[in-house]
């Protein structure tokens, strides 16, 4: 994974890949790992601008 955060994540591109499954849409592992560094990226980026000052 090209991370954009630095420490341990909770979720795995294997649990996205599932999650995704039940819904009816077929993800790759690369896919799945873009997606994780994304949410990761917008998380960040939401607590730094509305919480660290």
């Amino acid at each position: 994974m090209n991370s954009f955060t630095e420490g341990k994540r909770s979720l795995t591109p294997e649990i996205v890949i599932d999650h995704f499954k039940k819904q009816g849409v077929e993800l790759s592992v690369k896919d799945a790992e873009k997606y994780l560094d994304v949410l990761y990226f917008l998380a960040k980026l939401v607590v730094n601008q509305n919480f660290i000052k």
